[in-house]
């Protein structure tokens, strides 16, 4: 396999592995607050630029989790963040370059840590504000 080849096998890896994070994050909360949260995956590989996150539905509001990779003069480009109802940036995550598949690896663990360790609470807090009724 030459360099290239080999390049886009580990971006592969690597897309696919983001996502699969992701996937269980959404996959756990949904289990654990079952009806009152709903998972979706958001998963766009067309385009310049790849979206990899989940969506949380809860009564009222809609959390959604994403990381975005594009490829711009010869580098990555990786950035994160968590809105709340399209509005409201609970977190942003800079826009990092590097030229590097592993170091892009590295950069997309960090940002998917970042996004999804506080999802548990954020859903809690929400959750916790529609009241008892749930």
């Amino acid at each position: 396999m030459d360099a290239n080849s080999q390049g886009a096998a580990e971006l592969l890896t690597v897309l696919m592995r983001t996502a699969a994070r992701f996937t269980e994050m959404g996959r756990s909360l949904s289990q654990d607050h079952f009806p009152h949260v709903r998972s979706r995956a958001v998963s766009d590989l067309a385009g310049s630029v790849a979206r990899l996150g989940a969506e949380l539905e809860l009564p009222g509001h809609e959390l959604v989790f994403e990381v975005n990779v594009g490829l711009a003069d010869g580098a990555f480009t990786v950035r994160g963040d968590l809105v709340l109802d399209g509005e409201e940036t609970y977190l942003d995550l800079p826009l990092v370059e590097t030229p590097d598949v592993r170091r892009l690896a590295e950069l997309l663990d960090r940002y998917v840590d970042e996004l999804t360790v506080p999802a548990r609470r954020h859903v809690g807090d929400l959750l916790e504000d529609c009241g008892p009724e749930l």
